[in-house]
C-alpha cells in the first residue's frame, strides 16, 4: 500500500497529510502543484470539481482507490486499524 498525496507547497493539511504517513511508516509520495501535475489534471482524476486540497489517493496491488482529503484519510486509516484489531 502506498500513499499518493495531490498537494502544493504552504498547505497545512498536505503537511499534516505528510507527517500522519510519516509516523505510521507508511510509503508514501507527494505530488505538487503545477509541478508534478495540473489543477486540470488533478479534477479529471478525481471525477469531481476539487476545491482543496491534499487529494489523496491509495495505491494497493496496482490499483489506486481515492480516499477524499486529510481527515477522510484518517478516518480509513482509523477504520482499518479497527478492523485488524476486531480480526
Amino acid at each position: 500500500m502506498e500513499i499518493i498525496i495531490y498537494g502544493k507547497d504552504g498547505c497545512p493539511n498536505c503537511d499534516k497529510t505528510r507527517m500522519l504517513c510519516q509516523i505510521q511508516s507508511l510509503p508514501h509520495q507527494l505530488l505538487k502543484l503545477d509541478a508534478d501535475y495540473s489543477a486540470e489534471a488533478l479534477q479529471a482524476k478525481v471525477g469531481q470539481p476539487v476545491r482543496s486540497l491534499p487529494q489523496i489517493f491509495i495505491l494497493r496491488d496496482g490499483s489506486e482507490s481515492y480516499v477524499g482529503g486529510y481527515d477522510a484519510l484518517r478516518a480509513h486509516l482509523g477504520s482499518q486499524a479497527a478492523a485488524l484489531q476486531a480480526a
